[in-house]
């Protein structure tokens, strides 16, 4: 009996305690979701030291809220970019923030962009700068020489830098000049590998191009002699020239070459047919040339003819790489070209 009142006057005493008790904290997701939000307006303001303190706090309240991932992404990269005190950040904000910035607003961002201390910013801000300059001031020039003062920034993050190389090598590529890309990403191989081999490849395809043009004009040139040759000889039968450089039987086999081969490629799919068309055409001119070299030359040595042999299969092949180089370069990909 006495356990049981001693019991029931625990009890009694116990709601007394609680009932006296001070309020409880208040709730910690509620004051969490509070400083994240004053945190975010903070970073639309341009307030990034108060933002980064804001997500921290909000990190060491709860850090099982559904927005602290968010929080914990926002203050590391806060922190990735406070160089300076964030003034840099806040400042390439505001231009980022503006919806079509001016020449005038790029240009002084450019300038400040220099009095930059080191840090991501300053690379990003150039960045910004080469493609207001590139693709709408229509001023390449300056847009490569901010693109390579990122690429060379060594405070500059390994993405940004890259970012830099990729726009740098598609600028000169849009110019033109393909061996000016390959001299910049060449100097800087480890950091778009890809990159710099597709540009070592492209490259080679275009050396290849010139030594197979300036093949095929050597041929042609040869050719066009030894037909004037043929055609100044005594007693010339100009038909029986013709008949002899074009014989039927080389015309129908280019035929066989280029059309049986387009024939092909549209019954197994949708594939471009223009390379085999242009490789008949190609060997077929080859062929004339070969001839009218064999029949126009003063000299019938072994070694000559064998010469000739070799110049004209370099001919024939000279012609296989111009075909696919021209109408579908993506062929030449499957032997590294």
């Amino acid at each position: 009996m006495m356990t049981l009142r001693a019991g029931v006057l625990a009890f009694v005493l116990g709601l007394a305690s609680v009932a006296s008790a001070e309020p409880a904290a208040p709730d910690k997701r509620a004051e969490a979701k509070a400083t994240y939000e004053k945190a975010e307006r903070a970073a639309a303001e341009l307030r990034f030291g108060e933002a980064l303190a804001g997500y921290e706090a909000v990190l060491s309240l709860d850090p099982s809220a559904p927005f602290a991932k968010t929080a914990r992404t926002r203050a590391a990269d806060l922190r990735a970019h406070a160089e300076g005190d964030f003034a840099p950040l806040a400042r390439l904000e505001a231009v980022r923030q503006t919806p079509t910035p001016d020449r005038a607003t790029i240009e002084a961002l450019e300038r400040d962009a220099a009095t930059f201390p080191p840090g991501r910013v300053r690379a990003e801000a150039r960045i910004i700068v080469a493609e207001a300059f590139w693709h709408r001031f229509d001023d390449p020039s300056r847009a490569a020489t901010a693109l390579g003062q990122a690429i060379e920034d060594p405070s500059a993050d390994k993405l940004t830098r890259a970012l830099a190389l990729n726009e740098i090598a598609a600028l000169e590529r849009e110019r033109g000049d393909l061996a000016a890309a390959y001299r910049v990403v060449s100097r800087y191989p480890d950091l778009v590998p890809s990159l710099y081999a597709e540009l070592g490849r492209l490259m080679r395809r275009a050396f290849l191009a010139r030594v197979a043009a300036g093949v095929l004009g050597a041929l042609g040139l040869v050719g066009a002699v030894s037909i004037v040759r043929l055609f100044r000889k005594p007693g010339r039968d100009p038909e029986a020239i013709v008949r002899t450089v074009i014989r039927p039987s080389s015309v129908a086999f280019a035929l066989y070459l280029g059309g049986a081969a387009a024939i092909l490629v549209r019954y197994h799919g949708e594939g471009d047919v223009r390379p085999f068309l242009w490789l008949g055409f190609g060997v077929l001119g080859v062929d004339i040339v070969a001839r009218a070299w064999r029949l126009g030359s003063r000299d019938g040595r072994a070694a000559v003819r064998v010469g000739r042999a070799i110049v004209c299969m370099i001919g024939v092949l000279a012609a296989a790489f111009l075909s696919l180089e021209g109408a579908n370069a993506g062929y030449l990909e499957s032997f590294g070209l």
